[in-house]
């Protein structure tokens, strides 16, 4: 599947086309940092004042789909929310994306903690933590199944995850169930159920009541239906799955190397969202500290920094 042209069209006045300034963590100093929700657990964002209102607002985290061709650069942009990560790698591509990693395997224990190693620099030696994103390598729907367990269970130490990807992921599921036989028509009832399920708990840990993901990713490939170039899944859930996010946009990538998420209505591509419009129409896509432009985790800055402004 080829890639398509896509203009790349202006922010709407008052936001910027680049990110200004990317969130920080405790592991990456001297970027400014995004303040959390009031009475959050996690130590990943120093502390949010009480706001003027009755109630305050609680802060919340972001969830994307994001489809596209093969090749285009899904992965990578999966790989770019607030570290330390979590990919759930159905497809075994994510080995290749720039992060450094580590493996984790849910039936085995717990997950690993992030700590730190000092690297050589300019002037003086830096301290970097030791891994930024944890792989997951999924041969089965189970494995899944086992890995949300612990992410519910709020012991971990992740602040981002992706699915990487629903295509395959959905692959998996019918493998489970049906094996190798053909899925009847009843069998595509049930499959709607255990992936609607699959995705709405995984973006439901944005608002896990212990410990809170500040980006929930889901990738796919993309397909044309009605017209459109939609995310490829099969069955009803290609019907459900725009709803359950906050960001569906489509990744496309530029002859010169560049890529483009496009989030704005389209009339070619199932796009949008429903952060108030405090994202561009289509930012250009980079990696945090390696290729200029947007990520996830400058994008939940931006819609958090906007809304704190809102």
């Amino acid at each position: 599947m080829t890639s398509h042209a896509l203009p790349v069209h202006p922010a709407p006045t008052g936001q910027p086309t680049a990110p200004q300034a990317q969130p920080t963590y405790p592991t990456s100093p001297g970027r400014p940092t995004v303040p959390p929700a009031p009475g959050r657990s996690d130590s990943t964002f120093h502390a949010h004042p009480v706001l003027s209102s009755p109630v305050a607002r609680r802060r919340q985290g972001l969830s994307f789909l994001v489809h596209a061709p093969a090749k285009a650069g899904k992965s990578t942009f999966g790989d770019s929310g607030p570290q330390p990560r979590l990919i759930l790698d159905i497809e075994g591509t994510a080995v290749w994306t720039p992060s450094r990693k580590t493996e984790w395997n849910p039936r085995q224990g717990a997950p690993p903690q992030q700590g730190t190693r000092v690297t050589a620099g300019y002037g003086q030696p830096s301290v970097v933590p030791d891994w930024e994103t944890c792989l997951v390598m999924v041969r089965d729907a189970t494995t899944i199944a086992e890995a949300y367990r612990v992410l519910n269970s709020g012991r971990h130490p992740f602040n981002s995850m992706s699915v990487d990807s629903l295509t395959e992921g959905q692959q998996r599921v019918i493998d489970n169930e049906v094996g190798i036989k053909k899925v009847e028509r009843d069998n595509w009832g049930h499959l709607l159920r255990v992936m609607g399920l699959l995705v709405r708990q995984h973006r439901d840990l944005l608002i896990h009541p212990a410990k809170p993901l500040w980006s929930v990713t889901f990738i796919a490939g993309t397909h044309m239906r009605d017209g459109k170039w939609r995310p490829l899944v099969q069955g009803q859930l290609q019907d459900y799955l725009p709803y359950y996010v906050d960001v569906e946009g489509y990744l496309n990538a530029n002859p010169d190397g560049t890529r483009d998420l496009l989030i704005g209505p389209h009339p070619q591509y199932e796009t949008g969202e429903r952060v108030g419009g405090r994202l561009p129409y289509a930012p250009r896509i980079g990696y945090p500290g390696r290729v200029d432009g947007w990520s996830i985790e400058a994008m939940l800055a931006q819609v958090l920094r906007e809304s704190d402004h809102g």
